[in-house]
């Protein structure tokens, strides 16, 4: 199921506003994922969406540290 749904990724980040539940199973171990990891909260999306770090900076993170792991860091230009 893994490789329909990803395929062969370079990075694979889930982002869910529930429960992580089943997500490591698609992402793999080398996955990231960007949401909620308790329940029971309630309030306007936007208001949890910041409380729970779920903003396009926090995936967009998540896909480039992992894509620094495969290709490590390169040298800095002086």
């Amino acid at each position: 199921m893994r490789d329909e749904v990803i395929g062969v990724a370079k990075a694979n980040v889930a982002v869910e506003a529930a429960v992580r539940q089943g997500w490591d199973e698609i992402i793999g171990p080398d996955g990231a994922f960007v949401g909620m990891t308790s329940c029971g909260a309630s309030a306007p999306y936007k208001d949890l969406y910041r409380h729970f770090g779920i903003t396009a900076e926090a995936v967009a993170k998540a896909a480039l540290d992992r894509l620094k792991r495969q290709v490590g860091t390169p040298p800095r230009r002086h």
